[in-house]
């Protein structure tokens, strides 16, 4: 039934859809923002004013992005008694108003960004750029998506994220939740809040393919097909149509594999967040990921309107995915994709997850894999630099390989700091290789990049150079010698338009962000 005639039905008041109270909060449930805005125009014409009305606007607000109204509707149903809060326990309305103070908003096509001010400003424009992409692919493979501006909010810190998020803090710290879709919303932690960044652009896309998941299904789809679909589709938005797993998503489903000790559905009903470990949770992305995968491969990605359309109709998951590849069960499907999963050229090395240090907390090992948790180690590594900050190389490179551990996983910060040496030594074949190791295990180790992006460009490789270094800016866009880096390189290859970018970021960066040279003057 078209919406159009859904409106004439409240207007004429058929009690078969209920009080336009239920619609409501029926159409947020669905994800249908649009339709719990026309129930709201209802109620405030019907009786403007009235608590159910107020209470709606509330909600409404909320998940337009618009917090301080909400909080102001919150605070008129509390003078007239209405505990909403305590009925709502899963809406912070005044957390999210508190983290969303000074964010500065940016719009684009369908899209609204907002930032904090600052630094943080060089993320707005790149931010609509990959929302924008990320809508006309994901919409275009699901057959549609929100019909509605999409609000996009980056958090400054990881502790704002978390009050906005409505996450137990326990949560976010034990699988490193830092992006979430939730209330028709986007709300994504700023790159800035970890020590090494992230790769925050395809967690956008990520977030978004939540969103047109849940649209589509009308929020019956489960979280693991959520997330498989979301984690092997992240990438899409920029043509990289592979996997979608990283090495150590390899290597983990590697071992489950061999060892048949795969991670429970049942652990993850309710949200990755609630898993046991970061460990945990990667393993159970890979999973997820290449049953997506296999998904497509039988069917190709056509299928997923049809697999939106059957779980939209109250299909259950596991059936109609098994059907949509061609199966005639779950247990048939899920027994085919173990077999294939083992035919991968999965990584087998020994990884470890990149630690997750949030708002500044440790030193400049505590993001490195090995050497945050072993101070042993640590202390060689200290000499080593100490050694190659005077140019004795040779000497350094003994103290990096006592900071080895065989048996552990390897460091992407000791692959760096070799790879120096190694060039500084005249052996730059050898560094060059060390460095595209470390980039293809860590490939979110800013630093690898970053070196990577100095060897290329000594090496008069400047194409290859510029792909290193923005990558390195996709993951930590505050390092002024990245950008600086960028400009040179796309200047070198007559992108204008790029360089300009790069060097606003550049000048953005060297005062602060007290100075944004494309921020509106004062009249």
């Amino acid at each position: 039934m078209s919406r159009l005639a859904l409106t004439l039905l409240a207007l004429l008041g058929a009690p078969a859809w209920g009080a336009p109270i239920d619609q409501a909060r029926s159409c947020l449930d669905r994800f249908d923002l649009p339709c719990a805005q026309e129930q709201l125009s209802l109620l405030e014409g019907r009786s403007p004013g009235q608590l159910d009305t107020v209470r709606v606007g509330a909600w409404v607000a909320f998940h337009e992005g618009r917090y301080d109204d909400a909080v102001a509707l919150l605070e008129r149903l509390e003078a007239e008694g209405v505990p909403v809060e305590e009925q709502e326990p899963y809406t912070p309305y005044r957390p999210t108003a508190g983290a969303a103070v000074g964010l500065r908003s940016a719009s684009g096509d369908g899209v609204l960004v907002r930032t904090a001010p600052g630094v943080d400003v060089i993320l707005a424009d790149q931010a609509i750029d990959t929302l924008e992409a990320a809508r006309a692919t994901y919409d275009g493979l699901f057959g549609g998506g929100p019909d509605h501006p999409v609000v996009l909010d980056i958090y400054p810190t990881a502790s704002r994220f978390t009050a906005a998020s409505g996450l137990p803090p326990e949560s976010v710290q034990t699988t490193n939740v830092i992006a979430l879709s939730k209330w028709t919303r986007l709300l994504v932690t700023s790159p800035r809040a970890l020590s090494r960044g992230y790769g925050w652009k395809d967690t956008v896309a990520h977030e978004y393919i939540h969103l047109v998941v849940a649209v589509q299904s009308q929020n019956r789809a489960p979280v693991w097909l959520q997330e498989g679909l979301a984690k092997h589709l992240e990438g899409w938005w920029r043509d990289d149509v592979g996997s979608g797993l990283a090495a150590h998503h390899e290597s983990l489903l590697a071992e489950a594999v061999a060892k048949d000790a795969f991670v429970p559905f049942e652990k993850f009903a309710r949200s990755m967040a609630y898993l046991d470990s970061s460990e945990e949770a990667a393993l159970a992305f890979a999973q997820v990921s290449t049953m997506v995968q296999f998904l497509l491969e039988q069917a190709g990605p056509e299928v997923l309107p049809p697999l939106m359309e059957r779980v939209r109709g109250g299909e259950e998951a596991f059936a109609a995915v098994a059907d949509l590849a061609g199966y005639t069960d779950w247990d048939s499907f899920h027994a085919a994709w173990k077999a294939w999963v083992r035919g991968l050229p999965l990584v087998e090395r020994k990884l470890a997850t990149l630690p997750v240090v949030l708002d500044g907390d440790g030193d400049e090992f505590a993001a490195d894999p090995l050497l945050s948790g072993r101070p042993d180690l640590a202390r060689f590594t200290r000499l080593g630099d100490l050694l190659r900050d005077r140019e004795f190389y040779e000497a350094a490179l003994i103290e990096y390989d006592k900071a080895t551990d065989p048996d552990g996983p390897p460091s992407p910060l000791l692959i760096a700091r070799k790879a120096t040496c190694l060039h500084a030594l005249g052996r730059k074949a050898a560094a060059q290789r060390a460095v595209d190791e470390g980039v293809r295990l860590y490939p979110e180790f800013s630093l690898l990049q970053v070196t990577r992006g100095r060897l290329l460009e000594e090496a008069g490789r400047t194409e290859e150079a510029v792909v290193a270094y923005a990558a390195a800016q996709d993951v930590n866009p505050y390092d002024p010698e990245v950008q600086d880096a960028l400009v040179r390189g796309y200047r070198a290859l007559g992108r204008d338009g790029p360089a300009a970018r790069h060097l606003r970021y550049a000048r953005i960066l060297a005062t602060g962000g007290a100075l944004d040279p494309d921020a509106p003057t004062a009249p």
